[in-house]
């Protein structure tokens, strides 16, 4: 599905190609309609494509690829990231995406002033702003959703709250690698052909989106510090509690094989101390008591428990 919107003042001929790929039929009108290489469209859907800047002055051409986030499970808090592609050609600035980052267009869309647009380099800017903005309300939530998890789990730690977690760990797993790579990517645009020849209105977009990126890129890098920090701290009183359930059943094994050894020397057929007397259970049960009493007494004394 291909788009075009008008953007910029009435005598500006600006203009926003939205695509998103979903066939073939997608790729082949845009190398129809705008000539467009196969190489190009081969980044833009690459799903493993890292943020990146790429020019082609062959082709008077400047790619963007940058990592937006996605959800994959609302209530659990389930994230990952997907490429975003943005072509800058001519007086066209093409944004390229899939069905599951589709959302970008219309959030661009809502929350850029289209008319005021003066260049597609300044779109592009304020898109990069916006886009990595939108990293910071999945952040809060998963900060919600951990605060929440570190409350249940000092009270009762099951299994569906640490696979809650380990969710999270995922999800910010995700984020730091893209956060990471779409700071370090805007950053070394001010290097390039596209950052030198930035006029100062547009020098000053590029620096709030450098601050936007390195923000969200610390802020995910400090909540996965914690969430990891939370996942360790649970997992090694996981191993203690472990730990102590094993020490007592193997006190209460050593314990309780008295009686097995004790009983199965008396229940052989052989001559042995009181076994012919009415009364030898009564002897037998005071043996085993006061051989399991001894081993507790020194199990105790070596601090075993």
């Amino acid at each position: 599905m291909i788009v075009e919107h008008k953007i910029g003042a009435g005598d500006q001929d600006l203009i926003w190609v939205m695509a998103m790929i979903e066939e073939d039929s997608d790729r082949e009108d845009l190398q129809v309609k705008y000539g467009l290489t196969d190489e190009i469209l081969t980044y833009v859907t690459d799903e493993n494509e890292r943020s990146h800047y790429d020019r082609d002055e062959y082709l008077n051409t400047q790619l963007f690829i940058l990592h937006v986030p996605v959800v994959v499970d609302q209530v659990a808090q389930r994230y990952i990231t997907r490429p975003v592609a943005f072509l800058l050609k001519g007086n066209r600035v093409f944004s390229i995406t899939t069905k599951r980052t589709q959302w970008v267009n219309q959030t661009l869309s809502e929350r850029m002033k289209l008319t005021q647009i003066s260049d597609t380099n300044e779109f592009m800017l304020i898109g990069l702003f916006i886009l990595f903005d939108q990293f910071i309300p999945p952040i809060r939530k998963i900060n919600a959703e951990q605060n929440r998890l570190d409350k249940q789990l000092n009270q009762a730690s099951d299994n569906k709250d640490l696979i809650a977690l380990s969710n999270l760990q995922q999800s910010l797993a995700y984020f730091v690698s893209a956060t990471r790579n779409n700071a370090m990517m805007v950053v070394n645009l001010s290097s390039t052909p596209f950052g030198k020849q930035l006029s100062d209105k547009n020098a000053e977009h590029l620096a709030d989106a450098v601050i936007e990126a390195r923000q969200t890129s610390e802020m995910t890098s400090i909540e996965a510090d914690v969430v990891d920090r939370i996942s360790n701290t649970f997992n090694n009183v996981l191993n203690n509690n472990l730990n102590d359930t094993m020490k007592f059943l193997t006190i209460w094994s050593l314990v309780l094989t008295i009686p097995t050894i004790i009983t199965g020397f008396y229940g052989m057929n052989v001559r042995l101390p009181f076994a012919s007397d009415a009364i030898s259970w009564i002897f037998t049960v005071l043996l085993m008591l006061g051989l399991m009493g001894i081993v507790a007494i020194m199990l105790r004394h070596r601090h075993f428990w």
